[in-house]
């Protein structure tokens, strides 16, 4: 009887799938990326611990009298101190150069730096810088690590943000810390970057929108994690607490030890050897058999020939003209009236939900007055984000998804502002918290989904592009939420009633983009004008 020749994958996707979609290799490497996001969320989110706000009064200063003094009378404020003669019955105020507080100096930065009334600015300005840090790291490290490899950056990222982050715990003054902390968002992002990049390549196209869901749980695991680390921790002083923070980055020795370079990265690259080791030291995890079979591009006994792509699938074949593979340039995200609406509504939505998104973290009773179950509360909304995106997106569409969540998001938190600044009693505070809870849920949803959406609606040549630009407006948002608890000393009701009317009017806006709900990925921006505003079945 004649041996059947196997029939050999032709694409990537079909070595992967040839490995198991779920293999022990692949869960085990998604285990080790999972357990990296922890020091993600570590890094990114510490800042509201050691940058905690606190309740300060003007010190007693000497020249201006005292409370012993017969003649005056003394009235210490936050941020001046009127001095009243009794006997003229002349009051003066003073500007306050000294700061007595609630708590012991060395618990934040804001009380051990004096950074109060006039100089609270500076208070919020490392975490903006730490944003502006995060969009550096993202455009040089994604360049790099596509022309060097995965892994070295993920480890070097990970080991370069430790190190920034100790260093953090040893800053003399604001100045060294606000730079400090730029460098420490620069060597996160490259964590993060890596890491999304990593879990995608690791697994089939069909199943990567369950491991992004799974991916999502992971970030909201850590950041109850956070909570509870940071509520243990409570009575330490900032730099311990910093140092307690950055020990997380220890797990960057099973990334070390146990993680492998990516498997398409390597094919890509034409990296043989290295390649079909991977290979074969996978296949033996997943208990598969792999005789005979040879890597797309790569030929197993012979030298490797070289990898060419057609429409993003991997063939040994010389790459062939196609109508549809048309070139665009950055501009063409704007050059046309389609093109602009849509890349103006992602940028708006972008913009709104991460700005939303991080000041409900950064401001400390967002959802509740007290600051550690106000940081528990939003880090328990982050859990069904992931859910709700891979069951009501698939079910109703991305585009009703959006702007049911958004609409929930904004009619909830304004409702929540409505209730805080009216009614007053223990029933009035927790009907707020379940309306800002609530709104919180939407808003997370919106957020995490958005990095699903975005990529499906922008043609495969102007992807990166159209991902890129969102991103950026995304961190616009993140750069101006610290400064939002400002605003909020000033007028308590003005956040909540922003994000409200912004996430009502970005629910609006969702209504003039394309479905992308069961349609495959467009090759060009023809392909997106001809979807409709319906799912596609079937």
């Amino acid at each position: 009887m004649a041996e059947v020749k196997k029939e050999q994958p032709r694409t990537i996707d079909g070595i992967l799938e040839l490995l198991g979609t779920l293999g022990r290799y692949q869960l085990f490497q998604a285990v080790l990326l999972a357990v990296g996001n922890v020091t993600i969320c570590f890094h990114l989110l510490n800042f509201v611990f050691i940058a905690q706000p606190v309740k300060q009064q003007c010190a007693m200063i000497p020249r201006y009298g005292n409370d012993t003094d017969t003649d005056t009378d003394t009235d210490y404020g936050k941020c001046d101190v009127s001095v009243r003669n009794t006997t003229t019955n002349v009051t003066s105020t003073h500007t306050c150069n000294a700061w007595s507080y609630d708590m012991e100096r060395d618990h934040s930065i804001v009380s051990e730096w004096d950074l109060a009334c006039g100089d609270i600015f500076f208070a919020r300005l490392p975490q903006s810088l730490f944003i502006v840090g995060q969009g550096v790291g993202a455009a040089t490290v994604s360049v790099l690590s596509d022309k060097f490899g995965r892994k070295p950056f993920l480890v070097g990222s990970h080991v370069l943000t430790a190190a920034a982050g100790i260093a953090l715990a040893f800053a003399p003054t604001i100045a060294t810390f606000s730079v400090l902390r730029m460098l420490n968002g620069i060597f996160q992002q490259g964590v993060v970057v890596c890491t999304y990049t990593m879990l995608m390549e690791t697994f089939p196209k069909n199943r990567r929108i369950e491991l992004s869901t799974c991916y999502t749980l992971t970030w909201s695991v850590s950041t109850v994690i956070l909570t509870g680390v940071a509520y243990l921790l409570r009575d330490m002083d900032w730099r311990t607490l910093q140092l307690c923070f950055v020990s997380v980055s220890i797990s960057v020795l099973l990334q070390i030890f146990f993680m492998g370079e990516s498997l398409r990265w390597l094919i890509t690259n034409n990296k043989a050897k290295r390649a079909i080791a991977l290979f074969k030291k996978a296949a033996k995890m997943n208990h598969v058999d792999v005789t005979d079979v040879q890597l797309p591009g790569i030929d197993n006994k012979e030298k490797p020939v070289e990898l060419s792509t057609t429409k993003s699938k991997y063939v040994e074949a010389p790459p062939e003209k196609h109508t549809g593979d048309v070139q665009y340039s950055c501009l063409d995200l704007v050059r046309t009236k389609f093109m602009l609406k849509i890349s103006a509504v992602v940028w708006f939505s972008w913009l709104v939900d991460s700005l939303t998104y991080f000041s409900l973290y950064l401001t400390s009773s967002s959802l509740s007055d007290d600051f550690y179950l106000n940081f528990f509360l939003n880090s328990l909304a982050e859990v069904p984000a992931g859910p709700l995106n891979l069951f009501v997106g698939r079910r109703f569409g991305r585009r009703p998804f959006f702007i049911y969540l958004h609409v929930l998001a904004g009619a909830c938190l304004l409702l929540a502002t409505t209730v805080r600044s009216l009614m007053v009693g223990q029933a009035a505070a927790i009907t707020a918290t379940a309306f800002a809870f609530i709104g919180k849920i939407g808003n997370s949803a919106c957020f995490n989904a958005m990095f699903v959406y975005a990529p499906e609606i922008y043609p495969t040549n102007l992807r990166s592009a159209g991902m890129g630009s969102g991103s950026t407006a995304a961190r616009v948002g993140g750069m101006i939420a610290p400064f939002i608890s400002i605003l909020a000393d000033i007028a308590p009701w003005a956040p909540g009633t922003i994000f409200g009317v912004a996430c009502l009017v970005t629910a609006g806006l969702n209504y003039f983009l394309p479905e992308a709900e069961g349609r495959e990925l467009p090759q060009t921006i023809e392909d997106v004008k001809a979807w409709g505003k319906a799912p596609a079945r079937g």
